[in-house]
């Protein structure tokens, strides 16, 4: 397995490193980190002489914190690449076959503010390789459970594949929930056998089933997350984008999920 973590020296950066860190552990993992250098300057003359100092200062950083993964017994290396985050991230993923990418994320007031228009927003929207972004107040340590939000609409076998490559392996039980907001046979049903299903195929893994009834998707998401504070959400971009899904469907969805929980988006 490998892992991509960007990272800008920040709090926030390092607090995903440590726990890209804790994964890599328990994964067997190998970690790259990845320093994105884009800079637009007014005068061409000194752009040269700037840039040259950033990338002694970037390369003296990313030494130190590869040194301090291998202290830790991991695999780490790292890359300085001229671009944006966003775009140096989702090529060098995709190219070099990355199974994930952690990142930081910011803000405290929902995840659409902490997310779009940010780097770790268009790293999601744009990356074929599943994203964690890490909010900066998240630690493994208050991770007890991998909570993953069903859709029941097209779903595919791949995502939950996906889903156990990644997470199997963490020492955490899983717990899969969906927001009901009609009462309706065929979700019912379709939730009754996926439980069936994933059961079957994976006896060794502990997971638990349960449906939220919610006026809305968002008023049903909000409330798991204020009773599960102790989770890693998990969820599936699939046909439309996550932006589309996550808040296009219900305004209350802006501000439904919290930024303290780590989020595992699965493409």
């Amino acid at each position: 397995m490998k892992i991509l973590v960007p990272i800008d020296f920040s709090e926030n950066a390092n607090n995903a490193l440590d726990l890209a860190y804790k994964i890599a552990k328990l994964k067997k993992a190998s970690i790259t980190l990845l320093y994105a250098i884009y800079a637009v300057y007014d005068f061409a003359a000194q752009s040269t002489e700037i840039l040259g100092q950033i990338e002694e200062d970037a390369k003296n950083e990313l030494k130190k914190a590869t040194e301090s993964g291998k202290k830790e017994g991991l695999n780490v290396d790292y890359k300085l690449l001229q671009g944006t985050v966003a775009s140096v991230t989702t090529s060098l993923a995709h190219r070099e076959d990355y199974n994930l990418v952690v990142m930081g994320t910011q803000g405290a007031s929902g995840i659409k503010k902490a997310l779009v228009g940010s780097n770790t927003g268009h790293v999601i929207k744009e990356c074929k390789v599943p994203i964690l972004a890490v909010p900066e107040m998240a630690s493994w340590e208050k991770i007890k459970k991998i909570s993953v939000g069903l859709e029941l609409q097209n779903e595919d076998e791949k995502y939950f594949r996906k889903l156990f490559e990644l997470t199997e392996g963490l020492n955490l039980p899983y717990e899969f929930f969906h927001v009901k907001v009609e009462d309706n046979f065929e979700k019912n049903m379709e939730i009754k056998g996926l439980e069936a299903f994933l059961k079957e195929e994976h006896p060794n893994l502990k997971m638990n089933f349960k449906t939220i009834p919610a006026k809305e998707v968002g008023v049903g998401l909000q409330s798991y997350l204020n009773e599960n504070e102790d989770a890693m959400l998990v969820m599936f971009c699939k046909d439309k984008t996550f932006f589309e899904y996550l808040f296009n469907r219900s305004e209350s969805l802006e501000m439904a999920y919290h930024t303290h929980v780590p989020l595992l988006v699965i493409k």
